[in-house]
């Protein structure tokens, strides 16, 4: 190569490395100039925005989810479970699709669709009333067995009833007030998939399909200053109540008949609430240890995920510091 090509190549290398050097010089000036340290409240919306959407699937977690599947599994339980943290999408199912007679269940659907109505100034819960007549009288009524024939009860009381202690008369004639195929469609348009299936009034249920239920009681009760105390109160009852444990309180609505029993509810914790359906086929026996054991386990598990969130958001927020 002739001297004058090798000089004219280097004068073009160093030129090439002049100008990389210009543009790196003003990148990093830039970066300098514009890498302002985050503000406290960019870093706390920074670690609630990870602690709304942040979903952990740790080997701990799968492990802790193991765990339930094998204390059912080994202890033989006849059940359904379907866990869902509310602050989030993360969940723990057994069995979800399995459908089981619902009896009572079906009361809740009765609940939020007439408070709903009420919400939007369809109905008036304390106006709008149905006679109780010897036709609506069925066992297990406590509610409305303080009450005579021919007397018109509200709408509220007759909720109130067929929430706090499960009347079946109360039901009843809520459902003649609402209509079977209203309340059907009413559901399925919630995204229910099991609704009033059957042969009577009470039908079949899933797990799903009562934590959908439970979904929008929760929207309700935190939502609507109105109508969400009168719903909360209402589940705030010890009717056969076998999900609250000594560290956690449920609000919920039990089924029973035969040898279903099942229990259906929601945590309230401000920050990090979930909705909890277990459905057994004990009745007849030890349904109350059963859904106890699994429901302490998944209450265990519950906060695992809420502590391995906390670590991981905390982690990113110090990142980004």
């Amino acid at each position: 190569m002739k001297r004058k090509q090798v000089y004219r190549i280097s004068i073009i290398i160093i030129s090439l490395f002049v100008i990389i050097a210009a543009v790196y010089g003003h990148y990093k000036l830039t970066i300098t100039e514009n890498n302002t340290q985050p503000s406290l409240e960019e870093l706390n919306n920074l670690y609630n925005e990870c602690l709304k959407n942040e979903n952990i699937e740790t080997l701990e977690i799968y492990n802790k989810k193991q765990e339930i599947d094998q204390l059912i599994h080994d202890n033989n339980y006849l059940v359904s479970v379907k866990y869902e943290d509310l602050s989030s999408s993360f969940d723990y199912e057994y069995n979800a699709n399995i459908a089981y007679y619902g009896a009572s269940l079906i009361k809740l659907l009765d609940a939020i669709y007439l408070i709903n109505k009420a919400i939007a100034n369809e109905i008036d819960l304390d106006t709008e009333t149905v006679v109780y007549t010897k036709n609506y009288k069925h066992s297990y009524s406590a509610g409305l067995e303080t009450r005579k024939y021919g007397e018109a009860i509200t709408l509220r009381d007759l909720i109130r009833y067929a929430i706090s202690v499960s009347d079946n008369s109360a039901h009843f004639m809520l459902m003649d007030y609402i209509g079977y195929n209203t309340l059907q469609e009413y559901g399925r348009n919630l995204g229910a998939k099991v609704v009033l299936y059957g042969y009577d009034l009470f039908g079949y249920q899933i797990v799903d399909d009562t934590n959908i239920y439970l979904k929008e009681a929760y929207r309700i009760i935190t939502e609507n200053a109105e109508y969400g105390p009168f719903l909360k109160e209402i589940m705030d009852n010890n009717d056969r109540n076998s999900l609250s444990l000594d560290n956690v309180k449920i609000y919920h609505k039990y089924g029973a008949y035969g040898m279903n029993y099942h229990d259906i509810g929601l945590s309230l914790d401000e920050e990090y609430p979930y909705a909890i359906s277990i459905f057994t086929l004990h009745e007849d026996r030890d349904y109350f240890e059963v859904v106890q054991s699994i429901h302490q386990k998944i209450w265990e598990l519950h906060n695992m995920f809420i502590d391995t969130k906390k670590q991981v958001c905390s982690n990113k927020v110090y990142r980004a510091k």
